[in-house]
């Protein structure tokens, strides 16, 4: 069966993102969201690379920051998953692997940080590759710096995408790793990740 993927999308919106009103907490399918511009993470996480320096740190800074987004989409998407909203909408339309994963995309479509435009999961390799449109990244690359990358700089998508696997196949979170193969801040107008399973310790040679 296909998801209803814009069926998903209508229900989400109609769900409101807004705080209880005695609260003041937002919370929707299991989570609790926060409503805050992406720059706030993005610069971040930018100043964390610069501050690196050289390529062997530079190289563990990007690791630290895919793992801290690997484990967040384990807990997130693991929240969503087995929340009411989840079981009552998304659930009854899923009668296999390719389902659960459509489900995913549809709700990480919803949530503001760019498109999963096409995806190809291999469930035999156990390999996931993921495009992605509008990633926020990107902008605030661009509008930071004015120039293209030297390397690619989506480091939540690329947690994401090994996420996805860590829940799929229902492993501890990092049995799967991944890379940004292309990225839309070194040329292009998409980004691209490929998940497969983890050979090291949390991706480290």
């Amino acid at each position: 069966m296909t998801i209803d993927q814009m069926g998903i999308r209508k229900a989400v919106m109609e769900l409101g993102l807004f705080g209880d009103e005695k609260t003041g907490i937002l919370r929707r399918f299991g989570v609790i969201l926060s409503a805050l511009p992406s720059t706030l993470y993005v610069y971040r996480e930018f100043d964390l690379i610069q501050q690196m320096g050289g390529e062997p740190s530079r190289k563990l800074a990007e690791k630290v920051l895919i793992d801290a987004a690997q484990w967040c989409a384990n807990g997130t998407f693991g929240g969503i998953m087995a929340s009411p909203e989840w079981k009552a909408l998304i659930e009854p339309q899923i009668q296999n692997m390719q389902d659960r994963l459509q489900g995913l995309i549809a709700i990480t479509n919803c949530l503001g940080w760019g498109l999963i435009s096409d995806y190809k999961l291999d469930e035999s390799a156990k390999t996931l590759q993921m495009t992605v449109k509008h990633s926020y990244y990107i902008e605030a690359y661009k509008k930071r710096y004015g120039k293209n990358s030297e390397h690619p700089v989506c480091y939540m998508w690329t947690g994401v995408a090994a996420g996805y696997l860590d829940l799929l196949f229902g492993q501890k979170p990092n049995t799967f790793v991944a890379i940004e193969t292309a990225c839309a801040a070194r040329s292009g107008d998409v980004c691209v990740f490929e998940a497969k399973m983890s050979k090291t310790k949390f991706g480290f040679n």
